[in-house]
């Protein structure tokens, strides 16, 4: 593949930011973000907070066109880049309260993966499944809400209802009949596709009628299982071991697991389970996965209240944060910000590290 001639840093910023701007037009402008190092108490600047590798530098925004050294951004590690392949999981939160948050995400994504693909010329594949957070649709029932399945007309033993399977329908939740036609035609679609921002766009809008009871981390443990990415499995060829895993779970709750009164739950297991299961899917090579996360918890992101009746703010996630800055490679953002450029600017950020420490 050839190689593109380096751009300057506003050239880069430049590109970022008309991606972005094409994939949100109309938005307000993003907010900076703050890096607060390994404190994961810190407050976090517009509800934005990095952590990576522990490091305590400050880490301003990689877009800044100043002309100032900045050693912790992806932009100066790009000539050493080492992965060619990226497989990207969503994990979507498809409870009541989660409508607006699904739509921002649909709005930033595809810039957010045509960023990438401006700025990293060695990524050459690009795939992209979308999960949500119950077995799909709204299964379970108030005695048993996390396995079930509706009485009538339903094949419970299809993928529609097998959590970690790879969504491929619009409001998933509630409407199985309908289709987004990934170009793939398969489970996943692909990011270096004309039509991924329309198929990214239905399948991100996984519904607001799931289970009350999220399975966050289960969700994802399930979707990166090898099992589910063998041969007539439901993600069938989503895996590749030469590639590299990025991961974002986006919540405006807590995962919990027997949270009273029963029979409530969520995944199963603690932060440091769902840790090893996911890195154990890269035979142990931490460097080769980047966790994202779109969560709430103040005062840690001043921009998120707590979870009201009508949908507004978000729950305190210490487990999910936790689980999250395991990672040697890790953002947390704001659930709660208004529209997600902002943390996709900065996530690309971590991505292009991710890539520069890969190990084949």
């Amino acid at each position: 593949m050839s190689t593109r001639k380096p751009t300057t840093q506003a050239s880069r910023a430049a590109i970022l930011l008309a991606a972005l701007a094409i994939a949100a037009c109309g938005k307000e402008e993003p907010p900076d973000q703050v890096d607060t190092g390994a404190d994961d108490s810190g407050t976090g600047g517009e509800g934005i907070v990095s952590v990576s590798n522990g490091d305590s530098e400050d880490d301003d925004n990689p877009f800044d066109d100043d002309g100032s050294d900045s050693s912790s951004t992806g932009f100066d590690l790009m000539p050493n880049l080492k992965c060619d392949k990226l497989d990207f999981v969503f994990v979507i939160d498809n409870s009541s309260s989660m409508a607006d948050e699904q739509q921002f995400l649909a709005d930033a994504v595809p810039g957010f993966i045509a960023a990438m693909q401006n700025e990293f010329p060695v990524i050459d594949s690009f795939r992209v499944g979308v999960v949500d957070t119950d077995s799909y649709p709204a299964v379970g029932t108030v005695e048993d809400p996390l396995n079930g399945c509706p009485a009538e007309g339903a094949d419970c033993t299809s993928c529609d209802y097998q959590l970690g399977a790879f969504l491929t329908k619009p409001t998933s939740a509630t409407d199985p009949t309908l289709s987004c036609s990934f170009s793939t035609q398969a489970s996943y679609m692909d990011g270096e596709s004309p039509a991924f921002s329309e198929e990214f766009g239905c399948a991100a809008i996984v519904g607001s009628q799931g289970n009350p009871i999220e399975q966050q981390a289960g969700a994802l443990l399930a979707a990166v299982d090898p099992a589910m990415s063998a041969e007539g499995a439901c993600n069938a060829g989503f895996m590749r071991d030469d590639a590299l895993l990025v991961f974002l779970m986006i919540s405006d709750e807590e995962d919990r697991y027997a949270d009273p009164p029963a029979p409530q739950g969520g995944s199963s297991g603690e932060p440091a389970e769902w840790y090893e299961a996911v890195i154990a899917t890269k035979d142990g090579k931490t460097s080769n996965i980047v966790a994202l996360g779109l969560v709430g918890g103040s005062p840690r992101f001043p921009d998120c209240t707590a979870l009201s009746a009508d949908g507004k703010g978000a729950e305190q996630t210490s487990r999910l944060q936790s689980f999250f800055t395991m990672f040697e490679n890790n953002f947390v953002g704001s659930v709660c910000t208004e529209g997600y450029d902002g943390f996709f600017a900065a996530a690309l950020d971590k991505v292009a590290e991710g890539c520069a420490n890969f190990i084949p």
